[in-house]
């Protein structure tokens, strides 16, 4: 039986920058003062005081005449009009102009900032918080091709019908509700039909996942089970070579491998890819798992032979947790939808941890080996050796082991830290930093996550204020927790990141409870927690 294979969206290509600059116009030279009128003989005239001396208009500087930028043209309160209120309608409004010069190729295309997003011609906004969800671009006289870039826009619709587009088509505008690509006689962009059991890819059109003994794996256990090497060959099942896009492959991006809408893996790209001539026509990259699907019938045993592989386009930065119907393991955590019909047992405060049986596989993570701390060489091992309190900064580098300075915003100070209490996780600690008034400004806890997976509750339910979601950012497997925009809103609501460092096993926990970081502010908190693994101990 042939099966039916959803979106495998595979991060590997880059978007297109295709924002592009033109001069203004030149102002018009000045023209000289007429000559005075020569005066009447019989009427003596008072001559006339001398006219002052034009001064020639300035040449405007290049930076004045040139085209605005797509993020500055979405920011300046007309395209979007909050955009701090709405950014996932700036980003959608950026990836629109980021995109419109390849689209409309000759053809002219009513969008740009001086116009709102709804209006743009073809363009459909809806949702809360609004998003632009539909293209409908038929008949406009198109002549370019349809940029990858649009890939990041939720798009129930996407039709291009009447236009003379050239390339290929984009694999997310198969799976949009409405779409008309297929009537365009173009092939899918990189898509690749023949799963190489042998792992030779020899062919056009075949790909392979290889592990680190440079076997091919064909099971599901096998994908999951840690780093391995994507082996594709450069030209697709539609005969088109993808060289350059896979040369512009960088580390940390994403891609999945997806047979059903229950049986997925994405990957991140771990490292430079390995290109011809090691073999002709092949190309490799290092890839590490980093988000899965836990459950479904198909998710065990063999793979698919017939799978077709999709890199088109970039998997996600963020899954909603709102949106799965059934576990996913992310990183370090494993979320578990509320309505999921395997058992569970909710234990601990706030739903954080939980206990949960039914049909999960789980392959068994390698735990780092405790050792000297990474940025800390003052401190070693994972486990306070005794009970630490402290407000000294100094005294909290070299006692606690994990210790981490945060970048945090002028005037903001260390409160206490505290390892081995209460208060601080068992392999970890805890800090508290105030304002410059004086007032709690953000929680930190940081920890070894040396049991796996950690079990969170997922999602909300639909009126409440606050959502979750997976992201990943630098390679990492982050959760965050906040108030969106919308009629739910809360903007006294406290945030919460948490960012799983797979290379050292580490969890950075991080409470937003300054007014700078509360509500729909999760921004600067994630940006905090990002200068735990950055920086290093003085």
């Amino acid at each position: 039986m042939r099966v039916r294979c959803a979106s495998f969206a595979v991060a590997l290509l880059l978007a297109l920058a295709l924002a592009s600059c033109s001069g203004g116009e030149q102002p018009q030279a000045a023209s000289p003062p007429a000559p005075a009128s020569t005066p009447a003989p019989t009427a003596p005239v008072t001559p006339a005081p001398t006219a002052a001396a034009v001064t020639p208009e300035a040449t405007p500087t290049p930076e004045a005449t040139l085209t605005p930028t797509p993020e500055q043209a979405c920011a300046n309160g007309v395209a979007v009009a909050d955009p701090e209120a709405t950014p996932v309608l700036a980003a959608d409004c950026e990836a629109l102009l980021s995109s419109m010069d390849a689209l409309r190729g000759d053809a002219s295309l009513d969008w740009g900032g001086g116009l709102a997003i709804a209006d743009w011609e073809g363009v459909a906004v809806s949702g809360e918080p609004p998003r632009a969800t539909g293209l409908d671009l038929r008949g406009k006289g198109l002549t370019g091709s349809i940029p990858r870039a649009l890939r990041r826009l939720p798009l129930g619709e996407a039709l291009f019908a009447g236009n003379a587009l050239t390339g290929c088509v984009p694999s997310a505008f198969e799976d949009a509700a409405t779409h008309d690509a297929a009537s365009l006689g173009l092939p899918w962009c990189l898509r690749y039909d023949r799963l190489d059991a042998a792992g030779e890819v020899a062919s056009a059109g075949e790909w392979a996942i290889l592990g680190g003994n440079g076997e091919a794996l064909t099971t599901w256990e096998g994908l999951r089970s840690g780093a391995a090497t994507l082996r594709v060959h450069e030209t697709d099942a539609g005969g088109t070579s993808w060289a350059s896009e896979f040369g512009a492959v960088a580390v940390n991006d994403l891609f999945e491998w997806r047979e059903a809408s229950d049986c997925w893996v994405r990957y991140r790209v771990a490292g430079a890819p390995a290109a011809p001539p090691i073999s002709p026509g092949r190309w490799e990259f290092p890839i590490e798992w980093m988000t899965y699907a836990a459950t479904g019938a198909g998710c065990t045993g063999a793979v698919g032979s017939g799978t077709v592989l999709r890199a088109d386009e970039a998997a996600p930065d963020v899954i909603p947790a709102a949106g799965i119907a059934s576990p996913l393991r992310h990183g370090a955590w494993l979320l578990i939808p509320t309505d999921w019909s395997g058992r569970r047992e909710a234990t601990g405060k706030d739903g954080d941890s939980l206990r949960a049986t039914g049909n999960i596989v789980e392959p068994k993570l390698a735990v780092p080996a405790q050792g000297q701390v990474e940025g800390n060489p003052g401190a070693t091992g994972y486990f306070a050796p005794s009970r630490v309190e402290t407000s000294d900064i100094a005294e909290a580098r070299r006692l606690i082991p994990l210790w981490r300075d945060p970048v945090l915003p002028a005037g903001w100070r260390l409160d206490r830290a505290e390892a081995g209490t209460d208060d601080s996780p068992v392999s970890g600690y805890s800090a508290w930093y105030v304002n410059a008034h004086g007032y709690p400004a953000v929680w930190i806890r940081v920890f070894h996550a040396d049991v796996q997976p950690l079990y969170k509750w997922a999602p909300r339910g639909a009126a409440s204020a606050l959502v979750d979601e997976a992201r990943s950012i630098d390679g990492h497997a982050i959760l965050v927790e906040y108030s969106p925009p919308g009629p739910n809103h809360s903007r006294l609501a406290l945030t919460k990141v948490q960012i799983f460092n797979a290379g050292m096993g580490v969890v950075y926990w991080l409470r937003g409870q300054d007014r700078s970081l509360q509500g729909s502010r999760i921004d600067p908190v994630i940006e905090i927690g990002r200068s735990l693994y950055r920086t290093t101990v003085p």
